[in-house]
């Protein structure tokens, strides 16, 4: 029996609400899949390779002020950083 067989066999026993939890749980898996971006440590290994020189605590933040360009930041860099909803809701 394959793989696809033996879950559509057992999905089908399942109660309609483990059923929904199943797809949701498909779905919310393929949504994963879909906006993983790749990632290339290429890209990082001339930060990776200079970083490992930093010892302390001064050299990383004179590391950090080289490497951005605080000029560029402004009052509108973090201004929708913060969720401001109110969290989930709770009945009790």
């Amino acid at each position: 029996m394959t793989i696809e067989q033996t879950v559509l066999q057992t999905f089908r026993e399942l109660p309609p609400d483990k059923q929904q939890e199943v797809l949701d749980f498909i779905q919310f898996i393929k949504y994963k899949l879909s906006t993983k971006k790749p990632f290339s440590l290429s890209e990082h290994q001339k930060s990776l390779r200079e970083s490992k020189d930093i010892t302390d605590f001064w050299s990383a933040l004179q590391d950090f002020r080289q490497r951005v360009d605080l000029e560029s930041i402004d009052d509108d860099t973090f201004e929708n950083l913060r969720d401001k909803s109110p969290g989930r809701k709770v009945n009790l």
